[in-house]
């Protein structure tokens, strides 16, 4: 086993000298550390997020929300900015009731089977949020909550995020340094692990990945990433062959190379700050192997992405990863002066929800029969409704996260899956018109 480096005042805290919650926090980074295979642990001096209410990403090393009481009552503070991740049904969202929410008399009748109070008040976790408050924690709420957190780690800054779309955000696009390691015990101490992508050597791309159709849709840069991630699986990757993208397409990117396989860093030459030629993005070194992504791979994963039997749609979700104010401001426009035939989900950042009343796109999806929501998705929250037996949504990630909340053969839920306007056609048609082109 091997035996990790560790201070004076970090084996203080392991042997309990600081109180039960700082003892967990170091066994846990301990493990961690032992698992990962390195007996170092580096200073964070970047950002956290991480998955809330959990006090730990295992079980072992949880504690009650008495301990935590207990341990903020000390005045203790989280070593580094720290960020909420989205969860269930957090407290700032409009579903419940809460910011002067319109949404929640329609609650019963929107979600269905999960119209439960005992399930709401196990799901918001508020006497946890409270504590978390007190150490600082900046309650974003959000799986991209990169994008609405105002405060961002800069290139060579190690940081410890979670989520799929976040990670290789985080190192690819902003140039810090992250692993799949985003938890309390990381943000309280301000250490993590150093192994991973907080090594330089291990940053350097891999596997030179060419697309042979120019990669510039929104649709186009999603199916794109989850064909990479599952080709590429664990290795970093180079891709050439694209656009520029924009935010919206860096992150579907993101969230979908980080399902389809777990990429968590890539290099994309003149756009990514560690990569502005492909030489730099390999370090000067050659790539252990070379891969094209040709027409063929991008329609059997749109293929794969489309799971249906029918073209009748009951639902159309879309927010995946949430929405930013760009997209908000696009689709309103889209919708302004239609009406929704079958239900339609907008997910945004509980931060974005003010913004999107403020700037009226609100008041045209509400006129549209539309729904906007905040802070989770329909796979964080375990499902749909039960009258929802075909989804049309535009995210790869979605697609593949939804069903997995039905692993039983009792309930199957179709999935249409394509463009934005694809999807919009299908809220105003109930009808799936989508193909690949």
């Amino acid at each position: 086993m091997i035996t990790v480096k560790l201070s004076d005042s970090e084996k203080r805290m392991l042997n309990g000298e600081s109180g039960l919650v700082p003892r967990l926090c170091m066994e846990w980074l301990v493990e961690m550390c032992q698992i990962a295979g390195t007996d170092t642990i580096i200073e964070l001096d970047g950002t956290g997020d991480f998955h809330t209410p959990q006090t730990c990403m295992t079980l072992n090393y949880a504690f009650t929300l008495k301990d935590l009481q207990e341990f903020t009552a000390t005045g203790a503070k989280f070593a580094i900015p720290t960020f909420a991740n989205k969860s269930p049904f957090n407290e700032q969202s409009p579903i419940h009731g809460y910011k002067g929410c319109d949404m929640c008399s329609h609650w019963g009748d929107t979600i269905g089977r999960f119209d439960d109070d005992a399930f709401h008040e196990l799901a918001m976790h508020e006497d946890f949020y409270k504590e978390l408050r007190k150490m600082g924690m900046l309650q974003t709420h959000s799986c991209a909550s990169y994008l609405t957190a105002t405060y961002l780690p800069t290139i060579g800054q190690h940081c410890s995020w979670n989520e799929s779309s976040a990670v290789p955000y985080c190192n690819a696009v902003l140039g810090a340094r992250t692993n799949i390691d985003g938890s309390f015990a990381t943000c309280y101490l301000g250490k993590a692990p150093y192994y991973d992508m907080h090594v330089t050597e291990n940053r350097r791309a891999t596997v030179l990945v060419k697309s042979e159709r120019l990669i510039k849709s929104d649709t186009e840069w999603d199916v794109f990433g989850f064909a990479v991630g599952e080709e590429c699986g664990l290795a970093v990757p180079c891709l050439t062959g694209t656009a520029k993208p924009t935010t919206t397409q860096f992150c579907k990117l993101n969230s979908a190379m980080n399902t389809g396989g777990a990429v968590r860093m890539y290099h994309i030459p003149g756009s990514t700050p560690e990569a502005p030629d492909i030489s730099a993005a390999f370090h000067g070194l050659q790539p252990v192997r070379t891969v094209t992504i040709d027409e063929t791979a991008l329609r059997a994963t749109y293929d794969k992405l489309n799971y249906r039997t029918t073209d009748k749609v009951d639902m159309v979700y879309l927010g995946c990863p949430h929405m930013n104010a760009v997209e908000l401001m696009l689709l309103a426009r889209k919708l302004e002066g239609k009406h929704v035939k079958v239900p339609l989900w907008i997910m945004t950042a509980p931060w974005l929800y003010q913004v999107a009343r403020d700037q009226g796109y609100l008041a045209t999806f509400e006129a549209a029969g539309a729904k906007l929501f905040d802070g989770t998705c329909p796979a964080a929250m375990g499902g749909v409704p039960d009258y929802v037996n075909t989804i049309a949504l535009d995210s790869a990630k979605q697609s593949y996260y939804i069903t997995g909340c039905y692993p039983d053969e009792e309930r199957k839920l179709d999935v249409c899956y394509g463009t934005r306007d694809d999807c919009i056609d299908a809220a105003l048609t109930g009808t799936w018109r989508g193909e690949w082109k």
